[in-house]
Formats: C-alpha cells, sequence, structure tokens
C-alpha cells in the first residue's frame, strides 16, 4: 500500500508539474492536459499574487451535489523538491435554486501530507496540526455558500465563520484552500447553474 501511495504521489507531482509548467492559456492548458482545470488566485508568503491552474482529478455528479477531488499548489515558499500539492475532496451543492445558494456539503483533506504543503504542521505554532486545522478551519466550511466564499477578500482576512486564531500561523494556506474553493464555485456555476 506505501508503495502504491509514493506511486500516486510522484505520477501527481508529474501532472501537476506538467500542467503547471504550460502557459495559463486554458485552452493550450486543455489541449495539452486530459483533466479539466480551473484558475484560482495563489498567494505566496506576504500576499504576492498569482493566477495558477488547480486541476480536478475526479468530478461526479448526482442529483443533489456533485463530488470532486482537487489538486492544487498551497505553498510555494520552499524548493518545489520539498513542497507538496495539497489534494482537496469536496462535495458542492447542485441542487439550489441559484448558484450564489450552492454550499459545501463535505470537505476533506483526509490525511495526506499535502494540506499545509511542507509545514504540517505549522512550523511557527506546532499546536497547529493537521487534526487542530481541519477542526477549526476546514469543517468550518461546510454549508458556506459560493456567496459566502466568494465574499472572502483575499489574503490576510478571514471568513466570517472561522476562528481567526486557527488561521493566524497559516495565512498562505489558508489564503490558497479559501482561493481554490472560490474558483472551483466558478467552475462549478458555470457548469450546473448556466
Amino acid at each position: 500500500m506505501i508503495k502504491k501511495s509514493r506511486f500516486t504521489l510522484l505520477l501527481l507531482m508529474l501532472i501537476l508539474f506538467t500542467a503547471c509548467s504550460q502557459p495559463t492559456d486554458e485552452a493550450l492548458v486543455q489541449e495539452s492536459y486530459p483533466y479539466p482545470t480551473f484558475d484560482f488566485t495563489h498567494f505566496a508568503s506576504g500576499g504576492n499574487a498569482e493566477i495558477y491552474p488547480a486541476v480536478i482529478l475526479f468530478e461526479q455528479s448526482v442529483s443533489t451535489f456533485t463530488s470532486y477531488q482537487v489538486a492544487f499548489v498551497s505553498c510555494t515558499c520552499r524548493d518545489s523538491l520539498v513542497n507538496y500539492y495539497s489534494v482537496c475532496y469536496v462535495e458542492l451543492l447542485n441542487n439550489k435554486p441559484s448558484a450564489e445558494q450552492s454550499a459545501i456539503r463535505s470537505i476533506t483533506f483526509g490525511q495526506n501530507q499535502g494540506l499545509w504543503g511542507d509545514s504540517n504542521p505549522n512550523y511557527y505554532i506546532a499546536e497547529y496540526t493537521q487534526e487542530y486545522m481541519d477542526e477549526h478551519f476546514v469543517q468550518n466550511l461546510v454549508k458556506m455558500t459560493k456567496k459566502e466564499i466568494d465574499a472572502w477578500e483575499g489574503y490576510g482576512s478571514s471568513l466570517e465563520t472561522v476562528d481567526i486564531d486557527a488561521i493566524s500561523g497559516a495565512t498562505v494556506s489558508t489564503g490558497n484552500i479559501t482561493s481554490m474553493l472560490q474558483g472551483l464555485f466558478a467552475y462549478h456555476a458555470e457548469k450546473y447553474y448556466e
């Protein structure tokens, strides 16, 4: 099982490296990459912003929600050989009257190491473990709507339902998760509501 996990991680990193090294013009990316992508604003330390692609590794829709598995770059502050890509499993409702009312039904990062880039736990505040961040940040995203996620003001700000202490030591990663969700909601709205 461990060998299979390592092989999967290496394959994922190779695929993502290939996707991220392509021009961001969506037509070129889609032409050379077999998985759907969407753009999100990636924030580096200090709030420097760049547009990066997120890759949808899995998408399955049923009558009330759509399941996604999304890979995206969370942390870029260290050499790419030691950074990890985050892989998020998220379910978005698709049975609401409008895209703005669509909400997160479920979200998890499971036990993959990529949740906080290579800072798991956070180097500066050791108690900010994956379990702590899951309880105080990730699970607070459940039931948030597209409208609420879109209201997020960017790097250094927090969502209304999130305990500010839960993100004070991990603003890059939490910001990139929120930004990725904005991009995913936009993709979801275009595909299931227009």
